[in-house]
């Protein structure tokens, strides 16, 4: 039996009091004393603060609280990884010519409010903080996207900064020249086939995603599978060609070997951070 609830995080004072909600609404306090929880944050130590909010908790004090049976705290994408041994087939869309997988890590790829990966090897997950890597100066408009980022910002860009709901604004902005501007990111992947702003945003999105995923790739040796998940992915790769995006994965003068043998999947299926917890209890099952 599973019980999913939505709320606004701005209508809690701390997350004691969402638990204590959450709890109750669904009549659960005297049945549930354990919990797996995914926190868009690092788990470092025992408090927690999350990275696009103002929040933070502590481990110890939630668990004394509502879990006292136990509580695993994982970054969100860290839980999500988990996933990739319980994925159904038929939630799998292979990006390009399916490759056969082989022994290897298999990474996890999730844009959206920020740039999440994690790794999974032998069934054990890796947190990574990989979205705040820079982005490097390759081709002539992406050169010059972080240029302009470096003019406005007084920085370089990460990946994080530019494959995120903010950077698709920020890339609209550089193509129209408009950084005010007021069209909403699902207007722009919306309407790239009828604006000339859009369709540049579009692809020079793709492409920057191609550059973390193949750089991702080499770095985790993943041939066991590059996995790309969450509803921005998705938008992205709406109506295009995806041996498009398999030759910009592949474009490496010295490694091209190893990354066309690397399988690369658009995940489908949305409830990743449950099918991950299900995978933890199993593996903590057989222990």
């Amino acid at each position: 039996m599973t019980h999913t609830s939505t709320y606004k995080i701005n209508d809690f004072q701390s997350l004691n009091d969402l638990f204590s909600i959450y709890l109750n609404e669904n009549k659960l306090t005297q049945f549930v004393k354990s919990a797996i929880i995914g926190v868009a944050a690092p788990v470092i130590g025992d408090i927690i603060r999350f990275v696009n909010i103002d929040l933070s908790f502590s481990i110890k004090e939630i668990r004394s609280n509502f879990f006292p049976e136990g509580l695993q705290v994982l970054n969100d994408v860290q839980l999500q990884v988990y996933s990739l041994n319980r994925i159904p087939n038929d939630s799998l869309c292979a990006i390009g010519k399916k490759k056969i997988s082989l022994e290897g890590p298999k990474i996890l790829i999730v844009p959206g409010t920020g740039l999440g990966l994690a790794a999974l090897i032998d069934n054990k997950a890796i947190a990574t903080e990989a979205g705040h890597i820079t982005i490097p100066h390759c081709e002539d408009e992406v050169s010059e996207l972080i240029d302009d980022y470096i003019k406005r910002k007084e920085r370089k860009p990460t990946f994080e900064d530019i494959i995120s709901g903010k950077g698709i604004s920020y890339i609209y902005g550089f193509f129209s020249n408009n950084p005010d501007h007021s069209i909403s990111n699902r207007e722009i992947l919306k309407k790239y086939k009828h604006d000339q702003y859009c369709q540049n945003t579009k692809e020079l999105l793709l492409k920057i995603l191609s550059i973390f995923t193949r750089q991702s790739a080499l770095i985790w040796g993943s041939t066991g599978g590059v996995y790309l998940s969450g509803s921005l992915v998705k938008s992205l790769f709406q109506d295009i060609n995806f041996d498009n995006f398999r030759e910009m994965f592949e474009d490496s003068a010295t490694m091209k070997e190893l990354l066309i043998r690397t399988p690369l999947y658009l995940i489908r299926e949305e409830n990743l951070a449950f099918l991950g917890s299900l995978e933890i209890v199993k593996n903590d099952y057989k222990k």
